[in-house]
């Protein structure tokens, strides 16, 4: 019954509806991007860092996350033990995932967002994801949990951060327009690229003190809010609905590793909705008496045992591999994609000479096909009518990462914002000079003023 709460819950979320709080958030970004700007080099920063944590906070979609601290702190405390210990536990976990991202993005110059966009790496955190879905809602134990399900006797501390981390990384999906704006600030500020020690600490220290100002709210919740009725059956409802959620961060990581293999976002679709099923058939079948986190790694071995098997299908056979790509490698690319009544150039020399023919200004989309927002920005196209009336008067570019032009864009030291992620937009004149550019998709205003300028 648990298996079958946990699939609906999760192929609802996998649905394409989501909800945004965009004029919220590109307000509170706008005003981060600002002081940080003016305050860059000193120790202000931090303190903007802080209060841009503690404001990406109050965001609407990072509320259901309240609820979710409050149940795993109320159930993994000790019955008459402190209360402090394993909200300190959570929010150190939280503030530790952003160190992480800091870290990570000192260490690499900014260019670690190259590692994640690799299909296998891609891959790899879809299948993380799904295994923390299963241990959330109670099918899959983890060990260093320390019981690892709400309402065990004997929950561990490192338990607790680990679910922090959980909570940072979910988060982290909701105040992205925050987290980039810091990164892309740690990218400029690497010209060379390379590693320095001091430059690693200091971005470390930025995003820490971003993720104590997120994780403040959440520790208040965690000591002193929610009071929360007796534990009892709406725990569970509170566990399956995490575990779907974090579920649907799986299938948003399957969907950019098999799109970098050239999978069809419907195929995808199919893809983890049968695997889901397989993983529901497999633990059904099995007698009620086997212990059900048995069950499940049952099912998942299975699971294993058919993707390795279709994979070494694959590996074998090789006329079929190349009747395709003969097949793809016959089809000359079209220089020009039509996307509802507007038409991108797909070549920067095509489009840069149109430009300069015309005297229009050119329009420049960072597109990726695994890149959540960069396609929610070309349905903003179509039903946005004032925004498609604006770009259709001026010369439309599209660079996809898989693009060789892409890397030549990325190497401009004028946009660091290509070593974080995408989506990424640039408007220029028509001799090529730049006249504006954001990573916020929301801002179609703002675009439009220097479009129709």
């Amino acid at each position: 019954m648990h298996m079958k709460k946990c699939l609906i819950l999760t192929l609802a979320l996998a649905s394409p509806l989501t909800v945004h709080a965009a004029d919220p958030l590109s307000s509170m970004n706008a005003w981060v991007e600002g002081q940080l700007s003016a305050h860059s080099g000193s120790a202000m920063a931090f303190v903007f860092l802080f209060l841009g944590g503690l404001l990406a906070s109050l965001l609407p979609c990072v509320y259901p996350l309240y609820p979710i601290t409050a149940s795993i702190v109320k159930g993994r405390a000790k019955p008459g033990g402190a209360r402090w210990p394993h909200p300190l536990a959570y929010f150190f976990g939280m503030a530790a995932m952003y160190a992480i991202f800091g870290l990570i993005a000192g260490v690499s110059g900014g260019a670690f967002n190259v590692v994640l966009r690799l299909p296998a790496v891609n891959l790899a955190i879809a299948a993380i994801f799904l295994l923390l879905a299963l241990a959330t809602c109670g099918l899959l134990h983890f060990h260093f949990f320390g019981g690892g399900q709400i309402g065990d006797k004997t929950p561990g501390l490192l338990g607790t951060f680990v679910m922090g981390l959980g909570a940072g990384l979910l988060s982290s999906s909701c105040v992205g327009p925050f987290v980039i704006s810091i990164l892309i600030g740690i990218a400029s500020g690497d010209a060379s690229g390379g590693f320095a020690f001091a430059a690693a600490l200091t971005a470390a220290a930025k995003m820490l003190a971003f993720g104590i100002g997120l994780g403040t709210t959440f520790l208040v919740v965690g000591l002193f809010g929610a009071r929360l009725p007796k534990s009892g059956a709406w725990m569970k409802y509170v566990q399956w609905a995490l575990g779907a959620l974090i579920a649907w961060f799986s299938y948003v990581y399957l969907e950019k590793g098999l799109s970098g293999y050239g999978f069809e976002s419907s195929a995808i679709g199919l893809v983890f909705a049968g695997a889901l099923l397989l993983l529901f058939a497999v633990f059904r079948l099995q007698p009620d008496s086997v212990e059900q986190s048995q069950r499940m790694e049952r099912a998942l071995l299975t699971l294993l045992a058919v993707i390795s098997i279709l994979s070494l299908a694959r590996g074998i056979l090789p006329v079929a591999a190349t009747a395709q790509t003969t097949a793809s490698a016959s089809q000359v690319g079209p220089e020009v994609e039509q996307s509802g009544n507007l038409k991108w150039f797909l070549n920067r020399d095509d489009a840069l000479a149109e430009a300069k023919k015309s005297g229009k200004p050119v329009f420049v989309d960072f597109y990726g096909s695994w890149c959540a927002n960069c396609k929610a920005f070309e349905q903003l196209t179509h039903s946005n009518e004032a925004l498609g009336k604006a770009l259709s008067g001026v010369v439309l570019l599209k660079i996809r990462d898989t693009s060789p032009d892409f890397k030549v864009w990325q190497s401009d030291s004028r946009f660091p914002e290509l070593k974080v992620g995408l989506p990424f937009f640039v408007i220029m004149d028509a001799a090529g000079n730049l006249l504006y550019k954001t990573s916020d998709y929301t801002r179609t205003d703002e675009m439009m003023l220097f479009l129709e300028g």
